[in-house]
C-alpha cells in the first residue's frame, strides 16, 4: 500500500485509479502527512461493506437477546427519567376537533386613478 500527498494524487489521479481497479493497489491519500483518504478497488470496497453488515448483524442480534433476556422499558419513560420529556410528541386533545383558521381578507387594489405628473424641464414646452 503506496502513501501519496493530495498534490500527488490529484495529478496522477487517472493511473492511480486503474492500478486500483486493474491491479487491486491501494492508495491512501495524505494531506499535512495524516492519511484523509483510500483510493480501494470496488470489490475491497464491497468486501468491506459486507464484513460491517456481518458485524451490525451480529451486534442487532445480541441486542435482541439481551432484550428478551432483560426484558425492555418504553421509550416515554427513560426520556422523562432523564428529564427528555420534552422531546415527547404532545398528546392529541380529546374532544371536538379545532376549527381551521378564518382565511385573511385580501386588500383590495385602489380605484383612484393616478396622478398625473408634472412635466419636468426637458418636457416643458419653450415659449
Amino acid at each position: 500500500m503506496s502513501a501519496l500527498t493530495v498534490a500527488e494524487a490529484k495529478n496522477r489521479f487517472s493511473d492511480l485509479l486503474r492500478r486500483a481497479q486493474y491491479g487491486g493497489e491501494r492508495v491512501i491519500v495524505e494531506r499535512h502527512g495524516k492519511p484523509v483518504a483510500a483510493i480501494v478497488s470496488t470489490d475491497d470496497l464491497r468486501r468491506l461493506e459486507s464484513a460491517e453488515d456481518a458485524a451490525d448483524l451480529q451486534d442487532a442480534r445480541a441486542a435482541l437477546a439481551q432484550a428478551k433476556a432483560h426484558g425492555t422499558v418504553r421509550l416515554d419513560r427513560v426520556l422523562r427519567k432523564y428529564g427528555l420529556g420534552h422531546l415527547l410528541p404532545k398528546p392529541e386533545r380529546a374532544g371536538r376537533p379545532r376549527r381551521a383558521p378564518k382565511p385573511r381578507a385580501r386588500l383590495k387594489p385602489s380605484r383612484r386613478t393616478p396622478r398625473k405628473r408634472r412635466p419636468t424641464s426637458t418636457n416643458r414646452r419653450r415659449r
